[in-house]
């Protein structure tokens, strides 16, 4: 994530249960390997709906299984193993943020398929599953859902282990109004027509990785062609009429990504980048993986009006969020109190990769 100036578990053994209220962290008697998400956002009604369907693997001592949940109302969940399904109870700690399951009937298997319905709001407050808006040259204001979960803000569009050390992988399916452009964290894979003029848009899955990466934005915007950089697309997502101001996110995001992946000698841990211009960002830019978020000014920019330190700074924030992709998304902190080293190596590689850039700049003379 960047930051800008100008900007505004599961309940085991007694022991288990009482180290995590102590240090305030989910208990590990319940682990996430995979995530199925559906998500049919209602822009107009500012409300979406959702269900989830997340492989784990239970601990013999578990008797209930404890994740995050916020803001969300739960209607329904089970639990489906071999040829058995399990009703589950909910109760929710509002307080604490978190959701427990219990069976109805018996214990918990070793192995399972956890699925839980829900339904939750969209919010005005740019955290979880918010919405952004904007007016179109009609006059009109138009409304998109978007994401920025970092730190703990997942829990409010879907229910999670939100906790960095709970990696999983993650196939989003979004179900939209077929007149909007729905993207996440990876390409697109599918899409079928679904009744009241409404489109299933399926993902690939996910590499494995931690619940604040994942996103999904979903409104009237427009995507740029793509730019091939050595098999991966790169696009700049925008509210229409703003394709002109585009090219020099393009023109750095390219560079980047090449020089990085040169620099780590390992490349690019996804499938596409698309870097997505929101009108309401609380911060300066959010490093989802393949689905990079950004405050419109920047990332969008004519290079014929704009100054030296307007483009460096654009620059700067471009490469930043993709020397993320690999320190902080492919290798990630196990608490938050590591951000400190995530933030601060990623500063040092955009200055790098910035320099590289453009060496006329003399970025380092101002590090």
């Amino acid at each position: 994530m960047t930051t800008t100036t100008d900007s505004a578990g599961a309940v085991g053994s007694s022991e288990s249960v009482t180290e995590a209220a102590t240090t305030g962290r989910l208990p590990q008697g319940v682990i996430p390997s995979h995530y199925d998400i559906e998500i049919a956002p209602d822009l107009k009604a500012a409300t979406f709906t959702g269900r989830v369907v997340i492989d784990i693997d239970v601990d013999e001592s578990v008797a209930a299984i404890v994740l995050n949940a916020s803001e969300l109302t739960i209607s329904k969940a089970w639990l489906t193993y071999e040829t058995a399904e399990v009703a589950l109870e909910a109760e929710l700690d509002d307080a604490n943020e978190r959701v427990s399951f219990v069976p109805v009937e018996g214990g918990l298997p070793a192995k399972a398929k956890l699925h839980i319905e829900f339904e939750g709001v969209l919010n005005d407050r740019l955290n979880g599953f918010y919405r952004s808006t904007y007016e179109d040259d009609d006059g009109q204001t138009q409304t998109l859902a978007v994401t920025q979960f970092e730190p703990t803000d997942a829990r409010k569009a879907f229910p999670c282990w939100d906790e960095p050390e709970f990696k999983a992988t993650f196939a989003v399916t979004l179900v939209v109004d077929d007149d909007l452009l729905a993207v996440s964290n990876c390409a697109e894979i599918a899409r079928e027509p679904v009744e009241g003029s409404k489109v299933r848009v399926r993902f690939a899955t996910s590499m494995k990785m931690s619940t604040y990466l994942v996103a999904f934005v979903v409104g009237k915007l427009e995507a740029t062609e793509p730019v091939d950089v050595d098999g991966v697309p790169v696009r700049v997502i925008h509210r229409p009429g703003l394709g002109d101001q585009t090219a020099f996110a393009l023109e750095v995001a390219a560079h980047g990504l090449r020089w990085l992946a040169d620099y780590y000698d390992i490349a690019y841990p996804s499938d596409k980048v698309d870097l997505v211009a929101i009108p309401d960002f609380a911060s300066g830019a959010m490093e989802n993986l393949g689905c990079i978020t950004f405050r419109e000014v920047l990332l969008l920019v004519d290079p014929a009006t704009a100054s030296q330190s307007e483009l460096q700074r654009i620059a700067d924030v471009v490469n930043h969020e993709l020397a993320h992709m690999w320190f902080g998304d492919l290798v990630t902190m196990a608490w938050w109190e590591g951000i400190w080293l995530n933030e601060a190596f990623a500063t040092f590689m955009e200055t790098s990769c910035s320099d590289a850039f453009r060496p006329d700049w003399n970025i380092w003379s101002t590090f």
